[in-house]
């Protein structure tokens, strides 16, 4: 059966603009006219760019009867979360004081997509600041997951992720600092990378909210979600281009062309993490699709690195975002709101040391504590070329009711069930990924199948060695071959 439309991966959109097969303004208007069928039942998409869409469409197609090429996207439509700058558009990032604010400038990301031939379809539903595992905000409200509508998309990449999986866009940029692309991508069957952290420009990206300094400096990355590897692979190559506008970012290490065979493959796994529970259908997905691997010639070892204190990676986790989040708080309210939270956060360890004073000394401890856990990490992926976990404890989950706020940020306390076991809401969301970003590792959030059980979509995370991005991408579209196929809903 042939593939519709709305649900061709960007790559192949492209390729039959670029031989004629398609013109870019029917491909725009097929995405509007299923966006406006199917977005008031998911709410994924939040800011529509029709006319400017259809304008850039038809300026595509006229370049392209010239002979003329706007770069690897010419004439694509793509979404953008709605934390990016859009140049005419709005950007609230779910933030009330930012409900009328309009961007006078594109995003650095955005910029380069454009200048690669992209058409920005519209901007995609996020959390408040892009700060909760769920998508929802005051302004646009919550986004349901295509696969359940009674289920989250996760987030804060949320809308992103119910966007491709409703056939919406082909490619959507999101951010993640606590996992907010891949558990959005693994809640809905979709991939998503978290790039080595520094090699993707954040610049135009809220938070900060505009006129404010950007405290977040280490952590934080953009990067893309899409239904197929190979437009991850696209959209990184794109972003990761050198550019005027921010040079202070890294440069990813070339590709070395070494062999990404399944019988060249050394890939380590684990199901279970500093004892935080996982459901029993991720956990046999899991070690169902490593005997595959090992079946398939794949050298395959259940081992983890020796010496990683999770708890104390936690805790770091929290203390960066704690110290860049609210940089400027005075040490009294902190301390204060530190008197208050204490018996709160304390079973939660990556939410330990997110409120209390700071100093300068805190922060170069931490950074020393980090750059331990880098090494830790790296000196592992020497020896092996990707490692396999988990990215959460649960599939996608009911619609989660906050039991509180802090400021404009929900507070969670009910737990989430986790094979009928209450596990709280922070550690089932966020254990299995703030590691990794905590260790700046590129992480792969890759779709294995469906759960046996709950019919859920279950992906699993694929870490790398820092600044490999492109030979880890290289290595997943290997290990995609192993995984079980399935349909999103909207296909049929």
């Amino acid at each position: 059966m042939q593939t519709p439309i709305n649900f061709l991966s960007a790559g192949e959109l492209a390729a039959k603009i670029r031989v004629g097969e398609l013109n870019s303004r029917q491909v725009v208007e097929s995405f509007l006219a299923h966006i406006k069928k199917h977005n008031p039942t998911y709410n994924a998409v939040v800011t529509l760019n029709e006319a400017d869409a259809l304008a850039q469409a038809d300026r595509a197609d006229r370049a392209q009867a010239n002979g003329q090429s706007f770069g690897a996207l010419h004439g694509v439509p793509i979404t953008i979360k709605d934390t990016y700058k859009v140049k005419g558009l709005r950007a609230t990032a779910g933030y009330l004081p930012l409900k009328d604010y309009i961007a006078d400038e594109d995003a650095i990301a955005v910029k380069l997509l454009k200048g690669a031939g992209a058409i920005i379809l519209g901007k995609t539903n996020t959390t408040t600041l892009a700060m909760d595992m769920q998508t929802d905000n005051p302004i646009f409200g919550k986004t349901n997951n295509p696969w359940d509508v009674e289920r989250t998309p996760a987030g804060s990449s949320g809308g992103c992720a119910a966007a491709l999986s409703s056939g919406m866009t082909p490619l959507s940029i999101g951010s993640d600092l606590a996992g907010s692309i891949r558990l959005p991508a693994s809640f809905c069957g979709v991939y998503g990378l978290k790039p080595t952290h520094g090699v993707l420009s954040m610049e135009g990206h809220i938070p900060p909210v505009p006129g404010q300094v950007n405290g977040f400096r280490t952590l934080a990355v953009p990067g893309p979600l899409a239904r197929s590897v190979d437009d991850l692979a696209l959209a990184l190559d794109i972003l990761s281009q050198p550019n005027p506008y921010d040079r202070k970012v890294a440069s990813l290490l070339p590709d070395d062309g070494r062999s990404t065979e399944i019988s060249q493959l050394k890939i380590a796994w684990v199901d279970n993490l500093g004892g935080v529970p996982v459901s029993r259908e991720i956990k046999d997905k899991l070690s169902g699709f490593a005997k595959k691997l090992a079946e398939a010639g794949a050298i395959v070892q259940k081992v983890e690195p020796q010496g990683m204190d999770y708890n104390e990676i936690w805790e770091l986790w929290s203390a960066f975002v704690g110290m860049q989040s609210n940089l400027d708080m005075p040490n009294f309210m902190r301390a204060i709101g530190d008197f208050f939270s204490k018996s709160t956060v304390k079973p939660i360890p990556m939410h330990r040391k997110i409120v209390g004073p700071v100093s300068v000394k805190k922060m170069m401890e931490a950074l020393e504590l980090q750059s331990h856990y880098i090494t830790k990490m790296d000196n592992f992926l020497s020896d092996y070329d990707v490692w396999l976990c988990p990215v959460s404890s649960s599939t996608a989950f009911k619609h989660h009711a906050h039991s509180g706020n802090f400021g404009d940020f929900k507070i969670y306390n009910k737990p989430v069930k986790v094979d009928g076991a209450d596990v709280h809401y922070y550690i089932a969301t966020q254990s299995y990924t703030t590691i990794f970003t905590t260790t700046d590792s590129p992480v792969v959030s890759m779709p294995v199948g469906l759960g046996d059980e709950s019919g859920l979509p279950i992906n699993l995370q694929v870490v790398g060695k820092r600044y490999t991005d492109r030979h880890l991408l290289r290595i997943v579209k290997t290990l995609e071959q192993y995984a079980d196929k399935f349909d999103y809903p909207l296909m049929k």
